[in-house]
């Protein structure tokens, strides 16, 4: 998979932006299960100890209800309150998301990775301008990069 982190953290910079989110982290969605690919660098979530928590408690699509909803409709999902909602993914406890925003990239009809847009130690309610600005970003930002 081909991707400029340079041009990632101009993507998450502008989601920060509109979302008021700082912690932001691209997926590839490969093999059934999630792969933590790159993500902004927080007080509240490091790089290192998100891909080291990833690594070590993968997340399969087929154990996830929010993965399903999100490869099916291939359209953003949001969840404002994870602890409360029965399709959240064990990962958002184990990083102590209260509320998130997945963007799927989709390539030849199918979500190749996701972009997760969460709120820690605080719930946010994703407005419907904010969901439409950061699909057409992502979109927009993703375009050029390449997965297997």
């Amino acid at each position: 998979m081909q991707m400029n982190q340079v041009v990632l953290n101009e993507l998450f910079a502008k989601i920060t932006e509109v979302t008021t989110m700082e912690d932001i982290g691209l997926h590839e969605v490969a093999d059934g299960r999630l792969k933590p690919v790159h993500k902004t660098q927080t007080d509240a979530l490091g790089i290192e100890h998100w891909k080291t928590v990833h690594g070590q408690n993968p997340v399969y699509v087929k154990d996830t209800f929010i993965l399903q909803e999100v490869i099916q409709k291939k359209q953003p999902v949001e969840i404002y309150d994870t602890k409360n909602d029965s399709r959240s993914a064990g990962a958002f406890f184990l990083f102590g998301v209260d509320s998130i925003l997945i963007v799927p990239i989709i390539r030849s009809d199918e979500v190749k990775a996701i972009i997760c847009i969460v709120a820690i130690g605080r719930l946010h309610q994703f407005t419907e301008a904010e969901i439409d600005k950061c699909s057409q970003l992502v979109q927009e930002y993703t375009k050029d990069f390449i997965f297997s």
